[in-house]
């Protein structure tokens, strides 16, 4: 294998590029669910994802992260790695499906939506072992490998979900269709996956376990609360103004998130370069996240730009006309997206100088200010109130990161 040197391979960001644009079958995929099975169900879905998205998030409790990072700095542990992953997330993926289940009963009463929650948190636990397969493969670089692993992963999810929709299934017919899709993306994940670092053959390796959960923790509770960060908007629509009003939501979201997309791309490719230099040239990874920086503020501005001018356009275009609803809903999120480019490059650099108690406080405190501010405008403006309160946190979070990086950005030290 060959060995990583201080400059970004354009191939890699071409790569990362695809994976990332491949997000745009995603949004065909929602796009289809609302056309065909209207705004209410779809809001009952945008629930249940979101809870799914949360659920991920827990049983994978940052070992991506760290499997990334780990195999980046030593590329002969990746076998190791990928055969002692899949045993470590048991007891975590028992724990999610338990926990988000009884909080999927607590906040919705009706059995359609309770058995789909149900549905995609299984979705959601294959989901994670994906993710494994991914964070070997970014790992070692192998951009275009990954890249397959998502497009296919997408690809397979847009066919299984449209077939299941077109054969008139409802709610929980969904749900069934995401656990069919991921049964065949991790197979198939797998098994690309056995070219690079042998079979896929379970371990179980204590000390290994015990060092990978003891790295991932904090960066584990950092996404746990990232991700309810990003979700409890559309959850708390949901349970406090109907699952109509969180559809009319998500249409606007789905929009915002894709769009994100440009910074987690550059983000994808910076973490394993990042991790690299950390530990061989800190003077080349000041000057690489400076960089970074820069043009992720540069892309916010001109992205902004055009999705204030081009929010009524494309919202209709996606969703239907119905969607113009959301115009404001989108052009507040809009607002927003300066903050979040520049948060995704600084993730990607506290994860490479090990500042995950860094990820987690900044973290923590945007959710909980995010939460009240979500509990206090969606009683008054609605989705408009979720939206504001989403710009709100990512200004304070971004704010927490700078500060708490300060010395990194300035000098390259730790």
């Amino acid at each position: 294998m060959s060995v990583p040197t201080g400059r970004v391979q354009p191939k890699n960001v071409v790569f990362a590029t695809f994976s990332a644009s491949s997000a745009g079958l995603l949004l065909i995929v929602v796009v289809l669910i609302k056309k065909v099975l209207g705004n209410d169900v779809f809001g009952a879905f945008s629930c249940a994802l979101s809870l799914a998205t949360i659920g991920e998030a827990l049983m994978d409790f940052g070992i991506h992260q760290v499997t990334i990072r780990s195999i980046a700095r030593d590329r002969s542990s990746a076998q190791r790695i990928f055969q002692n992953t899949p045993g470590l997330k048991v007891v975590p993926g028992v724990l999610m499906f338990a926990v988000l289940g009884a909080v999927a009963f607590i906040c919705w009463p009706a059995t359609d939506l309770r058995v789909t929650c149900l549905l995609m948190l299984a979705g959601a636990g294959l989901r994670s072992y994906l993710l494994t397969i991914r964070g070997v493969l970014l790992g070692l670089e192998r951009f275009g490998d990954e890249s397959l692993v998502v497009i296919g992963d997408r690809v397979v999810l847009l066919v299984v979900v449209a077939a299941a929709l077109f054969a008139g299934v409802g709610l929980v017919g969904l749900g069934v269709a995401f656990v069919a899709a991921r049964v065949l993306t991790v197979a198939g994940g797998f098994v690309l996956t056995h070219r690079q670092v042998g079979l896929p053959q379970p371990a179980f390796e204590m000390d290994l376990w015990r060092e990978l959960q003891m790295n991932a923790l904090p960066l584990g509770a950092f996404l746990i609360v990232l991700n309810v960060y990003n979700y409890v908007d559309t959850i708390l629509l949901g349970t406090m103004r109907g699952v109509g009003e969180a559809g009319r939501y998500s249409a606007a979201y789905k929009i915002y998130e894709g769009v994100t997309y440009a910074p987690a791309i550059l983000a994808s490719v910076l973490t394993p370069r990042l991790s690299h230099l950390w530990t061989v040239d800190r003077a080349a990874h000041t000057r690489l996240v400076r960089q970074g920086l820069g043009l992720t503020t540069l892309l916010a501005i001109a992205l902004g730009l055009a999705v204030w001018v081009a929010a009524p356009w494309g919202l209709v275009l996606a969703f239907g006309s119905d969607a113009i609803a959301s115009v404001t809903t989108l052009r507040v999120l809009d607002v927003g997206l300066i903050f979040v480019f520049a948060i995704w490059l600084l993730h990607a650099t506290a994860i490479s100088v090990f500042e995950q108690r860094l990820l987690l406080t900044t973290t923590v405190i945007g959710v909980v200010a995010n939460t009240a501010l979500n509990l206090w405008l969606i009683p008054r403006y609605g989705r408009e109130g979720a939206a504001w309160a989403t710009v709100l946190g990512e200004a304070l979070t971004l704010g927490l990161l700078l500060t708490g990086l300060r010395g990194v950005l300035r000098r390259g030290t730790g």
